[in-house]
């Protein structure tokens, strides 16, 4: 069957196959996923295997059932994940043309079957590897692995093409850099709104901020944890640890990796605390008091004692609610009868947007990750889907599980309910709409608050990668692997891993 592509998806996909491992970057509902179809179709026609990752379950059976439609009845295409039994796993890896599946169910089954003379395991059957949502590939996330993996069985069976799929690879050089020597690229492959060949295939998205004043009893909650948070900032500087309000979450988690490598248990305490109320006043500004309410409630369950500002913080946000609830619900009901997308940070805030937008008649369901949930979770997130998608329901409410990968040409207007300090997500949520039509973007900002800094950072962060993607594409092949002068790295801003590591300060979200 004639996979039915535009020009520059065969250009990019000739390329690739030409020149070897290959970053593509393309605006977000540009057709990544038909470029790795193009690329799997060369090896498939040579009666060769190919491998499809995807980072989570949700986006496996999304890729598997459009791979499906791509290639039709012409290749067979099956999804593998975790809860494939093992030994039905192996079998498909050396039957299926195509196999989709998470990297971290093929990380595990490689250290499974990997041996002296047959390194990659499970990767000798493929001569393809397609790594969806490619920016992932640094520090020890599972791409990693298997492309390290791949490279070392390229030894013994021969080159294995690593085709990396992104809309967003970073906003600084490094990290760019990272991805390219993590997947071994040499050929870079750009494409931006602004390309002849996209450009007319590109939506126009309209994006607005919408401002919000905080009421006083949330003003005076904050200056409760500010104080905290300078009390035990001087405590800290006596210690030699120089923190203060302003430090960016990243470099908080530095620190806090720093004490612990360090074993200096007697600022640990202070540290805690002071991050503590850190994130208490996000949860305030940025979130809701509810939000705020349920973490304190998790600090008293895991600590014996609890600063006294915590409590009366939440006291005086008794009967208060965050006025971007009552602007969420205005900005929906004067865009009645549109699939709408909401974005929010926390699990906690997530259910309680969703219950506040039912109570007012809206027809609203979470889209949360799997937690603890397992395939219970996953069942519901493809249902949920797939709800959103018929019109059961109009407002899909999601965590950062529905930044990457949903496509839902049905979603006119996407709502941030708070700004990101993050290119990349910043990005991936916007790109939730506008792919198959003009779309819109709304995010809401909290004045004088942590959101008005989030707001520049994402909108500077998105300008400097901009900026690189740029001069990539200026030098192509040669500009593949960017030298650190490009543009200067910033301080991390927090990702999953940065979280995981404060989650016994701060709880799960």
């Amino acid at each position: 069957m004639k996979l039915m592509s535009r020009e520059y998806q065969e250009r990019i996909a000739e390329s690739a196959v030409r020149n070897g491992n290959t970053l593509v970057v393309l605006p977000t509902g540009m057709g990544k996923t038909l470029i790795g179809a193009l690329v799997m179709e060369r090896f498939l026609k040579e009666k060769k295997r190919c491998l499809f990752l995807a980072p989570t379950r949700p986006l496996v059976a999304q890729h598997g059932k459009r791979l499906n439609e791509y290639f039709y009845e012409s290749y067979s295409v099956i999804p593998v994940t975790g809860q494939t039994r093992k030994d039905d796993r192996k079998a498909l890896y050396g039957k299926s043309d195509v196999v989709i599946s998470t990297p971290q169910t093929i990380k595990n089954d490689i250290e499974s079957t990997a041996t002296e003379d047959n390194p990659g395991g499970i990767l000798s059957n493929f001569s393809c590897i397609v790594v969806d949502e490619c920016h992932r590939a640094v520090g020890q996330y599972a791409y990693t692995y298997v492309a390290n993996s791949a490279k070392e069985q390229e030894k013994r069976n021969g080159k294995i093409l690593l085709l990396g799929l992104t809309a967003s690879p970073g906003g600084s050089s490094s990290r760019i850099k990272e991805i390219t020597d993590a997947l071994f690229i040499n050929n870079v492959e750009i494409r931006t709104e602004t390309d002849a060949d996209v450009s007319k295939y590109v939506q126009k998205i309209n994006v607005q901020w919408k401002e919000v004043e905080l009421p006083q009893e949330m003003s005076d909650a904050v200056a409760l944890l500010n104080e905290l948070m300078d009390e035990k900032s001087r405590t800290l500087g006596e210690l030699n640890i120089t923190i203060s309000r302003k430090t960016p979450r990243g470099r908080l988690s530095q620190i806090y990796r720093s004490l612990i490598d360090n074993g200096y248990m007697a600022a640990l305490g202070h540290f805690a605390m002071f991050y503590n109320a850190f994130h208490g006043v996000e949860l305030i500004e940025s979130e809701s008091p509810l939000a705020y309410a349920k973490f304190v409630e998790r600090l008293k369950e895991r600590k014996k004692r609890v600063d006294w500002r915590f409590a009366q913080a939440a006291n005086k946000l008794t009967n208060v609610e965050h006025p971007k609830m009552r602007l969420l619900a205005d900005l929906i009901k004067e865009r009645k009868g549109k699939r709408i997308i909401v974005f929010a940070q926390y699990r906690d805030q997530v259910n309680h947007i969703v219950a506040k937008l039912n109570e007012s008649g809206f027809r609203a369901k979470p889209f949360l990750g799997k937690g603890k949930g397992g395939a219970a979770a996953v069942k519901e997130q493809k249902e949920t889907i797939g709800e959103f998608a018929d019109g059961g329901i109009d407002i899909l409410v999601a965590s950062s599980i529905g930044e990457e990968g949903i496509d839902i040409p049905s979603a006119d207007t996407a709502i941030f309910y708070e700004p990101v300090p993050s290119e990349i997500r910043t990005i991936q949520r916007r790109g939730r709409v506008g792919r198959a039509k003009e779309g819109e973007v709304l995010i809401l900002v909290a004045k004088g608050t942590r959101d008005e800094v989030f707001k520049h950072v994402s909108l500077a962060k998105e300008k400097k990668m901009k900026s690189i993607i740029r001069s990539l594409d200026k030098g192509k092949k040669g500009a593949a692997r960017p030298k650190e002068n490009e543009a200067p790295a910033e301080d991390p801003q927090p990702h999953e891993t940065e979280q995981s590591l404060l989650s016994e300060f701060i709880g799960k979200q």
